[in-house]
Order: C-alpha cells, then sequence, then structure tokens
C-alpha cells in the first residue's frame, strides 16, 4: 500500500550494462567525494555565523539520510528521526562525562538509538502511513519528556556540557568524513536487494509480499539504518556544539526533518543535503525567529508538494533531462 507522503521517485538509475553501467555506478561515488571535498573547505575555512550554519548543515544532513531510508526509500513518514538524534547525543555525552574516551562513547550512543529502533519498530511494526507517523510521534514525545525530566544524567531543561572527545582542530574532518560516509552507504543501499525491497513497500507493500518480499525485515533493517544514522548525527552535534539541551530534540525538530526530505525529495541520494541546506541553512542565513522560520517552512513544505513533485531535485531532474532531450534526439538521428 503506497502512502500519499512519498511521490514516485527512485533514488538511483538501474545498473545498465557495460560502460554505461560502470559510469552508473561511479559517477554518483564521484559527487559524493566532491561534496566531501567542499564540505571540509566549507567547515575548515568558515568561521562566525556562516560557520556554525555549515556545521548545522552538515550535521543535520548526516542525520536526514537516516530519515531518508526509512521515510524515503520506503515511503514510512516517521517524526522520530530527531529522537534518536538525541539519544546519540545524550548517550555518548553522558558516558564521556563518566570517563569513556571517544570511539567506546561514541559507539554506545549509535548502539543506544539502534535498540530504542529495535524497540520502534517491533511496536509500531503493523502500522502504516499516518499510523506509523503517529506512533513515531508518541514515540520522540516519550523520548523527549525524558530527556527534560532525568536531569540527573541528562542536566534537565536547561541541558548539559559535553567534554569534547576528538581536538576540536579535528573535527571539519569528523563532520566531512561522516558525510560523505552516510551518502556512500545510501547509494550501495540504493542499488542492492534491501534498496530494491524499501522501494517495493513503498510502491505496494501489499503487493510486494505476495511476491515474496520479505517486506517486514525490510522495514525493520530500514528502521534500524535509520535510528544508527540519526544517533550518529547526534554523536557529532554534541562534539561540535559542546552543550546539548532537549529543546535540540523536541517534536518541532522531528517535524522539521520530516520536511527536509520532503523538500529535498523523497528518496534521492543528495536528499539529506539540500533538505538540510533550506530547512537549516536558509533560516538560519536568513536569522529569522523560531515560530516565524516554521511557518515559513510549512508554507514551503506545501508548495514543494504541490507544485514540484520528488522535491527540488526531482524537478531539477526533469529539467535537465528536458534540456538535453533534443541533443540526444539529434545524435540518434
Amino acid at each position: 500500500m503506497t502512502t500519499a507522503l512519498a511521490p514516485d521517485t527512485t533514488p538511483t538509475t538501474p545498473q545498465a550494462p557495460g560502460r554505461a553501467g560502470r559510469i552508473a555506478t561511479f559517477l554518483p561515488v564521484v559527487a559524493i567525494v566532491a561534496v566531501g571535498i567542499v564540505a571540509f573547505g566549507a567547515l575548515d575555512r568558515l568561521e562566525g555565523d556562516l560557520g556554525l550554519v555549515a556545521a548545522l548543515v552538515v550535521v543535520w544532513a548526516v542525520a536526514l539520510a537516516g530519515l531518508n531510508i526509512i521515510q524515503g526509500l520506503a515511503g514510512y513518514p516517521s517524526l522520530a528521526q530527531a529522537a534518536f538524534y538525541g539519544i546519540g547525543a545524550y548517550t555518548s555525552s553522558i558516558l564521556l562525562e563518566h570517563g569513556w574516551s571517544m570511539w567506546p562513547a561514541a559507539l554506545a550512543g549509535v548502539g543506544g538509538a539502534l535498540l530504542l529502533g529495535l524497540l520502534l519498530a517491533g511496536v509500531f511494526s503493523r502500522t502504516r502511513g499516518q499510523y506509523f507517523a503517529i506512533g513515531t510521534l508518541f514515540f520522540g514525545a516519550v523520548c523527549h519528556l525524558v530527556f527534560t525530566n532525568a536531569g540527573d544524567w541528562t542536566g534537565g531543561p536547561n541541558g548539559m556540557p559535553v567534554q569534547l572527545g576528538v581536538d576540536f582542530e579535528q573535527i571539519p574532518a569528523l563532520l566531512a568524513g561522516s558525510l560523505v560516509a552516510v551518502l556512500l552507504a545510501f547509494h550501495a543501499l540504493g542499488r542492492s536487494s534491501l534498496g530494491g525491497a524499501l522501494l517495493s513497500v513503498r510502491e505496494d507493500e501489499d503487493l510486494a509480499g505476495h511476491l515474496g518480499v520479505p517486506t517486514a525485515r525490510a522495514k525493520l533493517l530500514g528502521v534500524l539504518m535509520s535510528a544508527a544514522f540519526g544517533g550518529w548525527g547526534g554523536v557529532l552535534l554534541a562534539q561540535y556544539n559542546g552543550v546539548i539541551a532537549p529543546s535540540q530534540f523536541t517534536f518541532v525538530q522531528g517535524f522539521l526533518m520530516f520536511v527536509a526530505i520532503g523538500i529535498g525529495g523523497y528518496g534521492r541520494l543528495f536528499t539529506p543535503l539540500v533538505g538540510a541546506l533550506v530547512v537549516v541553512g536558509l533560516t538560519q542565513l536568513l536569522k529569522l525567529e523560531p515560530g516565524i522560520s516554521q511557518m515559513v517552512l510549512g508554507v514551503l513544505f506545501i508548495l514543494v508538494t504541490l507544485a514540484m513533485p520528488g522535491g527540488i531535485i526531482g524537478t531539477v531532474e526533469r529539467l535537465l533531462a528536458r534540456l538535453v532531450q533534443p541533443f540526444r534526439k539529434g545524435n540518434a538521428g
């Protein structure tokens, strides 16, 4: 059964034989590496407000890469990504405060997100569409309450300082490397049998099940990968920001992540980056107040949904296809 929130888009080009197939495989890899180099340059050279915006865009893009799996590929609207984001941030920060070194604490942050992702998938595995969205909303609200009220561990509403596990000079490389890694992982997933199973879930879950596609397993793995990427994004946020608070992981943040995927284009390779640039970069650079920025993004999301099926990236792809079509006809002639 398809959800109305996931337009007909595909994340990757089907494998073609010979030279065309090799280009289809490696061209996105080259683009990802180029994006990573540009991201590192921006993170390393920009200072002040621009440096902050660049870092937040990259961190959000890492977390959104996970949401792009369950929401973009599988078509399941999720509002839980901010919760996974917070779980990774708080778990790693608490363990660093108790004497753990950086990498065990970071892995534990991702592991905590995975465990709660497993719980989420188990509880809401039989729900679809808006019912799944409501379930993830409830999950995110519970996590936010824990972040706020477990003051002995989390610092309560005022948050907690974070001990740096890496030298601050290494953070640009860590952020840029993480962005490249999650985009490469998503590209590989889109070309795998699991990626195909997730796409079949999005198109028609019942039919896919009748045809022998392991839809339940695909959804479980999709939620777990989404949680893992979100948890790692939270670890990066904590390390860059130096302080975390429940206000960074609210329902509003989860909704804005949901909006970012819709604006970028469901299931596209660079959707997380485009969505983060619009939702975080644009609002930060314009210095919009929180309430105003949310209204602007809500209106933009509606306009993109109505006028640009496939999001910004899908629209750009269609325009490029139209521009290239006359040349293809000429060559064919």
